[in-house]
């Protein structure tokens, strides 16, 4: 499968280094593709100062923050989770912004409500954070690829996209 993963995460390393920020992620879903997806950017140790892997509810609530009663009310596959584990990662970091996602990758696990591909991506800044919901397709999964790994692969593009926006409006 060709991706823009590369090129999205250069993108991000540039904006930092160019304005003198840091960023940090929490990944559930993926697993740690993101930072590695940073980390893999020359210069990134400057401006990358964190990365956890949150896969549990108990990592969530004890190590990004994220309050038990979103939990509790909205899941951990939502918008609402996912925001506070960006905030709690920019927060955990001491960074100016993080990145979160939490999702269903498959094949098992997806419901009516979040199928199979339903990511949720949050960002944050010191100022804000929000986060969106995405139902990525197999619909063009490479042959090389299973169909989670594709899902993931759509959601750390994403995610880093999301990011490179946050970075240049704040």
């Amino acid at each position: 499968m060709e991706t823009n993963i590369d090129s999205y995460a250069q993108d991000v390393v540039q904006l930092l280094l160019k304005c003198g920020l840091h960023a940090a992620s929490a990944e559930s879903c993926t697993g740690g593709l993101i930072s590695a997806a940073i980390t893999s950017v020359s210069g990134s140790s400057a401006v990358f100062d964190l990365g956890l892997c949150t896969y549990a509810p108990w990592a969530k609530e004890k190590l990004l923050g994220v309050p038990h009663e979103i939990i509790e009310q909205y899941g951990v596959v939502s918008a609402e989770c996912a925001s506070a584990m960006a905030t709690g990662a920019a927060k955990a970091a001491n960074s100016e912004f993080a990145v979160s996602t939490t999702g269903i990758a498959g094949p098992t696990g997806g419901t009516d409500e979040n199928p199979v591909g339903t990511v949720y991506i949050g960002v944050a800044s010191k100022k804000s954070s929000e986060a969106r919901r995405f139902v990525f397709s197999t619909e063009n999964c490479p042959q090389n690829l299973t169909e989670r790994d594709f899902i993931r692969l759509q959601a750390v593009e994403q995610a880093l996209i999301m990011l490179a926006e946050k970075i240049k409006n704040g």
